[in-house]
């Protein structure tokens, strides 16, 4: 799948964190979505506020999108990330796969997990 086309919500999410901007953030999810990040789920909105307070925004997290890919019911992007968190014993470059189920217009799951390198899907 081409970049250009991924859905319009992943490109508000992409742009939201790189921005910063929080609240967009937030909105780019469903009242209802689930997060699947480090071994964690974090669930409905007031939750995944938290979530990206804590963990994406305080680290000033950046998403660089390298390529993506429908499969079945989701859409995987393999993003290059950086940011300010510790690195110790991480890839250098970090490249994560970030698996979205949308249920329009709205991100209703999210699964972040480590990818084996920008063609990781």
């Amino acid at each position: 799948m081409e970049l250009k086309l991924l859905p319009q919500v992943i490109q508000d999410i992409i742009a939201a964190s790189n921005k910063p901007d929080p609240d967009a953030y937030v909105d780019c999810f469903s009242e209802d979505a689930l997060v699947l990040d480090e071994g964690k789920e974090w669930a409905g909105k007031a939750a995944i506020r938290r979530w990206s307070a804590e963990h994406h925004f305080r680290a000033n997290i950046f998403l660089e999108p390298i390529q993506a890919k429908q499969h079945e019911a989701e859409i995987v992007v393999v993003f290059k990330v950086d940011g300010d968190f510790d690195k110790t014993g991480l890839p250098d470059p970090l490249y994560l796969n970030f698996y979205f189920q949308i249920r329009d217009p709205k991100i209703k799951r999210l699964a972040i997990r480590l990818s084996k390198g920008p063609e990781g899907i």
